[in-house]
């Protein structure tokens, strides 16, 4: 069955892994979701508790060195994502 990749690219637009589990790769779309809940609740979790601190913007290892790490994980979730996307789009070209 010929697959469409605009169909499969939205579906990871939506969840990542979608697109993938639509093209008939169901381990690779399985593992793609499981990575984004933890990436996702990883980040998630950590910027309350780095807000509920409250440190002093003065201090170097107390403020910036774990505000930059949220920024870091935050744009690697993006990246992640579009990622997500483009291989299903591709997956669904090939077949």
């Amino acid at each position: 069955m010929k697959r469409h990749p605009f169909v499969a690219g939205f579906l990871s637009l939506l969840v990542p892994g979608l697109g993938q589990i639509y093209c008939g790769a169901g381990s690779k779309g399985a593992a793609i979701i499981a990575a984004a809940v933890v990436i996702g609740n990883l980040n998630l979790i950590f910027l309350p508790i780095f807000v509920a601190a409250n440190p002093d913007p003065g201090i170097v290892w107390a403020y910036w060195i774990p505000r930059i790490g949220h920024d870091v994980m935050s744009l690697w979730s993006v990246v992640f994502w579009v990622w997500a996307v483009i291989d299903a789009y591709v997956l669904a070209g090939k077949g």
